[in-house]
């Protein structure tokens, strides 16, 4: 991947990089200056290569550049015999010029490149992360979406699966949703109409624990209860073994009472 911004490295506003270019410049004047007086005439620009590539590293090659050409004229000015001149120059002190700004000039945009490669890097490994990370949540949703369908897929499987064998059935928070088994375990020559209706065919004891069983709250993996219920009114009415088994199926509870395995 190609970073074509990569010359943005530099993270320093231009106020701030002319103003630390410009300390940078004078410290190492003045350093070279405190120590003329021990090592004059030698290394007239040293301290001045410091400071620039300093400013190469820090705020980019165009300040370093311009840098470099004010130390070789301050060097020169300063720290050069005849003292506090440009002129005239000899054949070493052309040298010794040439060399400060060809070297200092080579290592300025050695360290450009440099820094734009470690830019282009790290973007691009920013970029790999926050694809990584997509890529991550996408599979959590698949792997969400995919666990849902299963669920719901299971619920099903497990309400059609030995379909006559259930009683009834409540979805959400609506009414109860009675089955053909239902009518004949109580023994009802009609259909049942209202909603409430089926509640007065059943044996009154009964009705409170099957509706106590309804209200109860479902814990996330489903709940499964085997309880007797006398479906008839009448005194010989047979308990019969049924199972509640308790879902959560598209966000709401999904109850339904069947006849237990014998």
């Amino acid at each position: 991947m190609r970073i074509q911004n990569s010359k943005s490295w530099v993270k320093y506003s231009f106020g701030d990089a002319v103003l630390g270019s410009v300390v940078l410049l004078l410290g190492g004047f003045a350093v070279r200056y405190a120590l003329q007086p021990w090592i004059e005439p030698y290394a007239p620009f040293h301290f001045f290569i410091v400071a620039c590539l300093f400013i190469a590293y820090l705020y980019g090659y165009q300040l370093a550049l311009l840098s470099t050409l004010i130390s070789a004229l301050a060097g020169s000015f300063f720290f050069v015999k005849p003292y506090f001149t440009l002129g005239p120059a000899s054949v070493s002190d052309v040298i010794q010029f040439i060399n400060f700004t060809s070297v200092t000039a080579i290592s300025v945009l050695m360290i450009e490149k440099l820094q734009r490669t470690i830019y282009a890097r790290q973007m691009v490994l920013k970029i790999m992360e926050s694809r990584h990370k997509i890529s991550l949540y996408r599979e959590n949703d698949r792997i969400y979406f995919s666990k849902s369908n299963n669920e719901a897929w299971a619920v099903l499987d497990e309400i059609l699966t030995d379909f006559d064998d259930l009683i009834l059935m409540q979805y959400g928070g609506g009414g109860v949703k009675l089955e053909p088994l239902f009518l004949v375990l109580t023994e009802c020559q009609k259909p049942v109409l209202s909603s409430d209706e089926w509640q007065s065919l059943m044996n009154p004891d009964d009705l409170v624990l099957l509706l106590s069983k309804l209200s109860q709250p479902i814990a996330k993996s489903g709940n499964m209860d085997e309880f007797e219920l006398r479906f008839a009114l009448h005194e010989h009415a047979v308990p019969h073994r049924v199972a509640l088994e308790s879902f959560v199926f598209l966000g709401k509870p999904l109850r339904i009472v069947r006849l237990a395995a014998s």
